[in-house]
């Protein structure tokens, strides 16, 4: 381990929504995070001098010119620098870009993959091969096989893997985690949770559902809050049923088989041996004029009372005229500047989830933490091992008229029955 390490090399896998703004709606329509989450946090981080040189991969040499050309115009008025390396070069398609720029990007070197979820595995076990650690978007994988296969991987090269669930940063989350933890609630009886976004997010998934037929809303935003019962309670899946709603995005895209709602009911057996129930409702066909990107709200039923944390409304609601009603989240992310002209991002928790990974890859290879205590502390891939069962289980159950399947433990191995 290199003990002088004080900041570290990004390459952003992906140039899509997460990761710079761009989207089918882009021009027409505007979204929660317009600039993107990635590229904005990794260029603050690197005006902080916790990041070195910043890397930008797609497939198509022209479309990220453009995209680095569009962004570099709209987002200079919060960045005075704005520089970061292309893969491949204007004029060149190439499917594995990121493959020369995981070997071309100086280390110490940490890669953010906001990709399509059926690439997540090959581009982590590129990033593995290389020694890169990295923080992939939700879910990393939505199956068991592909997860005890990186994990194998990140074990015999001791590479560090986290998740963005950004949720566990949320200032809500935190207090109720710390709060649950203390004992303060007593035992958890019963879990119910809601996200369901607009139905433009079907609109910018359209070109992701036409070639991935797995894709689905569980994925994308049930894990959401799957993954923070998990993280709160340190509790272990039983067993799984899921059902599905129909009806506007079949329409929506012409194609059969899109969901528009799934529920998931999940059995947990917690650390003391008890067994409680939670239930995720997720969703993306919510109508366009809907005041919120996202409804989102979690509900917890514990021995000594009700805990309820509304997500969605954050105290900040607007009508404007010729827009309507809105009511926006000001804790995700944004990038307005306070009355000094600095970027208040440090209080916003998609920012926070960067900042925290790249802080411990940092100290991981300044050799001040080990993996063994980030999967204590984070949402590393073996932390969160509980909601790709999950996720898989609930596929299978839907696959299966909804039938009820088993999740079996061995140690840090799981396998589903049904």
């Amino acid at each position: 381990m290199n003990g002088n390490v004080q900041k570290i090399n990004v390459l952003i896998i992906g140039a899509g929504h997460y990761s710079t703004g761009t989207t089918s709606l882009t021009g027409h329509k505007s979204t929660d995070k317009d600039l993107g989450v990635l590229l904005p946090s990794v260029l603050a981080l690197k005006q902080e001098g916790l990041v070195g040189e910043i890397g930008l991969v797609a497939t198509d040499g022209a479309r990220i010119s453009k995209v680095r050309r569009d962004w570099i115009s709209r987002g200079g008025q919060f960045f005075p620098s704005v520089y970061f390396e292309c893969y491949p070069a204007e004029g060149v398609v190439n499917t594995e870009a990121y493959v020369d720029a995981l070997k071309n990007m100086p280390r110490p070197c940490a890669a953010l993959i906001a990709v399509p979820d059926h690439l997540h595995k090959t581009i982590m076990m590129a990033c593995i091969a290389e020694g890169v650690h990295f923080l992939v978007v939700k879910p990393a994988v939505t199956n068991l096989r592909d997860l005890h296969d990186v994990l194998d991987a990140i074990g015999r090269k001791q590479v560090f893997g986290m998740v963005d669930y950004h949720k566990v940063f949320d200032e809500a989350n935190i207090l109720l985690s710390a709060e649950y933890q203390q004992g303060c609630y007593g035992k958890l009886q019963h879990a119910t949770s809601l996200m369901t976004q607009r139905r433009d997010m079907l609109d910018i998934y359209s070109r992701q559902l036409a070639s991935n037929a797995a894709t689905n809303i569980n994925h994308y935003l049930g894990s959401h809050y799957i993954h923070m019962v998990g993280f709160i309670t340190g509790a272990k899946v039983l067993d799984v049923r899921a059902t599905a709603q129909f009806g506007v995005a079949e329409k929506m895209l012409n194609k059969n088989g899109i969901a528009d709602l799934i529920e998931t009911q999940i059995r947990w057996q917690d650390k003391s041996g008890g067994v409680f129930t939670s239930y995720h409702i997720s969703g993306w066909s919510d109508p366009s004029e809907t005041e919120s990107m996202t409804y989102q709200e979690l509900h917890l039923i514990c021995e000594k009372g009700h805990v309820d944390s509304d997500q969605r409304y954050r105290g900040f609601r607007k009508v404007i005229s010729g827009e309507g009603y809105s009511a926006l989240n000001p804790y995700f992310f944004n990038l307005t500047k306070d009355p000094l002209g600095r970027l208040g991002l440090n209080t916003k928790y998609g920012f926070i989830s960067i900042r925290a990974f790249l802080e411990s890859c940092i100290g991981f290879i300044q050799g001040i933490i080990t993996l063994p205590e980030l999967d204590e502390r984070l949402p590393t891939l073996r932390e969160s091992a509980s909601v790709t069962a999950a996720l898989e289980a609930a596929d299978l159950s839907l696959a299966n008229d909804s039938r009820v399947v088993v999740v079996q433990h061995d140690g840090d191995r799981y396998s589903l029955e049904i």
